[in-house]
């Protein structure tokens, strides 16, 4: 009896440790990919930047970026709206105003999640944010400042932009989902989403200029897990 007691105990033990162990191993998927410029990339003018002799000379229009066929500042979605709901970080998303520019230029949030504004520059800007052309901030930013803390209103789908009207040439967008299966490219044109449960998809790529592309995606099990996706935008897209 003592025996059958003692073996009892121990498969109890093990089921105990083995539960949070199988849902730790779980599998979950991703999607990884590219966003590609087709054909010739545009042509990136040198700014106009004198009215501040604090801001260097030689940058260019980041309208839009393109290396070596690779697409820069494309925000990189599961659609809004079949994610479940997911409450808003308590961390911001920062943006840098850097050499008077934004940086990053395209941002993801969640709906609810603040924004925090940095002046690295030696120069004065005003942050101005509009959202479907409705300004709902506009705050002076002195050098050596702290970070401008900034609710946003905006919703799922939207896109709140901000500008300088001190330097006509910023502008960065803050892209807002209701949930955080998103991802920006780099200069590399690359991205990658994961934690996404086995079912079918509809990921969505943006761009400021550029616009809305859409593809449908399916996670599987296992090594069906994993898949790739790719975006190509076209210069007749602009």
């Amino acid at each position: 009896m003592t025996r059958s007691r003692h073996l009892l105990a121990l498969t109890a033990a093990l089921f105990v440790v083995a539960g949070p162990r199988a849902q730790a191993d779980a599998p979950s998927g991703s999607v990884k990919g590219t966003v590609l410029f087709e054909g010739e990339a545009p042509d990136q003018p040198k700014l106009k930047r004198d009215v501040d002799p604090k801001c260097s000379q030689d940058k260019v229009d980041e309208a839009i970026v393109v290396t070596k066929g690779k697409l820069r500042d494309v925000l990189v979605r599961i659609k809004n709206g079949t994610m479940g709901k997911h409450d808003a970080p308590s961390t911001p998303v920062v943006i840098d105003q850097r050499d008077c520019m934004y940086a990053p230029r395209v941002v993801g949030a969640i709906a609810g999640q603040k924004l925090a504004v940095r002046n690295s520059d030696d120069t004065f800007h005003n942050v101005h944010g509009t959202l479907a052309g409705k300004m709902l901030f506009n705050k002076p930013h002195a050098p050596n400042d702290k970070d401008l803390s900034l609710d946003n209103p905006a919703e799922a789908g939207d896109v709140l932009e901000l500008q300088c009207d001190v330097h006509a040439w910023m502008h960065a967008y803050a892209v807002v989902q209701d949930h955080p299966f998103f991802a920006v490219t780099g200069e590399d044109g690359a991205f990658e989403i994961k934690g996404l449960p086995v079912g079918d998809y509809t990921l969505e790529a943006w761009h400021p200029v550029l616009g809305i592309k859409t593809i449908p995606i399916k996670i599987g099990k296992l090594k069906r897990g994993q898949v790739s996706a790719r975006f190509s935008y076209k210069a007749s897209d602009r």
